[in-house]
């Protein structure tokens, strides 16, 4: 079978969210056929995984990010010259199936009707949630002088969901909470929930121990210019770092990832957080840390992040929406807090106690290993694959 898969970025190596779980996307395809991942930005990958093969979209190349040239708030709409290249692209592998990367990438689902293939849309968020969260999260005076263009966009959101829901012969999400709201906008003909997967293995390792939880080192991870983790990082600036001062102990509070905006930079400098912007490797980091703050108040999916801590041995603080979907029991998975500042106080409370802390950790990574193992993950995209393409069973040929 031949699998062509359409990311936005490249996902090797998997840093940010979105990669991870396409990278893993990719590894289980892998072991059904040919795999040929096409990119519109992201540097070339040093090691692919077997059977994988890789194409970056040439006219996408030194072009912004597509949220800074697009007019759909939720939709790359492709330039004549990218969707030439990706149309060429697909009738030259003549896939058997087609995966694209969440609602951005939807415009190349109408290409199956002429080119073939079944085809798989992966949607790591309910887009039109998290743009009406954005939009909510504005000031009231702001909402209300853009009040009509706020409402078209929420409408454009909603529309491209349900058309791609449409199009798509099959659509993933990452929790039943997110099937839930897929379906309250229309029918869906067929969707699978894929959880999400831990990005590392080898953090299963790290030590979990009291003397980790005794100290005040706290680590966020996440897509720095993605509109709730900057947000999520306001909020730690704002009123985590208060609280933690307060507590007159030595504290620290990392932040890392991917693309940090300017405004990210600056805030995190002008707040006592360390950043470390676009980081290799991310074991390191989490090892150096004992707690792990999600003070998210928007977004969707579920939460890698908050995965890849409990299988590192952190204890995950967070609010609602930050493990939402995950089906995670408050005060024996995680801590869960309000806001950034109810969730500071609890963490100082928990160091005190870090005996706790250890027992709360070594549930945390337990959960991960029953239910966000890749093998237990790959085995639910074979069969999601299996429903559309009964011949995906072998693992070279068209079928």
């Amino acid at each position: 079978m031949r699998i062509l898969q359409f990311t936005l970025d490249n996902p090797f190596p998997p840093i940010s969210g979105g990669e991870i779980r396409n990278a893993l996307n990719a590894r289980a395809l892998a072991g059904l056929g040919e795999v040929l991942n096409v990119h519109f930005a992201g540097r070339p990958a040093t090691a692919l995984p077997p059977n994988v093969r890789q194409r970056l979209i040439e006219a996408a190349r030194g072009r912004v990010p597509w949220q800074r040239r697009s007019p759909h708030p939720t939709i790359h709409v492709l330039p004549d010259d990218e969707l030439a290249e990706a149309t060429t692209i697909w009738k030259d592998f003549a896939p058997d199936l087609v995966m694209v990367e969440d609602i951005a990438l939807s415009q190349l689902l109408t290409l199956a009707a002429k080119h073939g293939g079944r085809t798989v849309i992966d949607m790591h968020n309910i887009d039109s949630r998290t743009t009406a969260d954005r939009l909510r999260s504005m000031p009231l005076w702001r909402r209300l002088r853009r009040f009509h263009t706020h409402r078209h966009k929420n409408a454009l959101a909603r529309q491209a969901d349900i058309v791609a829901g449409r199009l798509a012969d099959q659509v993933w999400v990452c929790s039943e909470t997110d099937r839930a709201a897929l379906l309250l906008l229309g029918p869906v003909a067929d969707i699978r929930i894929i959880a999400n997967p831990i990005p590392d293995e080898t953090v299963l390792s790290l030590p979990i121990t009291p003397a980790r939880y005794a100290r005040l080192d706290l680590c966020f991870i996440g897509h720095l210019g993605y509109f709730p983790n900057v947000d999520a990082v306001r909020q730690l600036g704002r009123k985590m770092v208060p609280r933690l001062a307060a507590a007159g102990r030595e504290w620290s509070i990392t932040v890392a990832g991917k693309n940090p905006l300017e405004t990210v930079r600056q805030f995190c400098a002008s707040h006592g957080l360390r950043l470390v912007a676009d980081p290799p490797r991310l074991p390191e980091l989490l090892a150096a840390a004992g707690y792990a703050p999600m003070p998210l108040r928007y977004g969707g999916g579920t939460r890698i992040k908050a995965l890849e801590a409990m299988a590192a041995g952190l204890v995950v603080c967070a609010t609602p929406k930050a493990v939402e979907g995950l089906g995670l029991q408050s005060g024996l998975h995680y801590l869960a807090g309000r806001d950034a500042d109810d969730l500071a106080g609890q963490i100082v409370t928990l160091a005190a106690r870090p005996e706790q802390a250890v027992e709360m950790a070594t549930a945390g990574r337990a959960f991960v290993q029953e239910h966000h193992m890749p093998e237990v993950i790959e085995a639910g995209i074979r069969q999601a694959v299996s429903a559309i393409t009964p011949a995906s069973g072998s693992p070279t040929g068209r079928s």
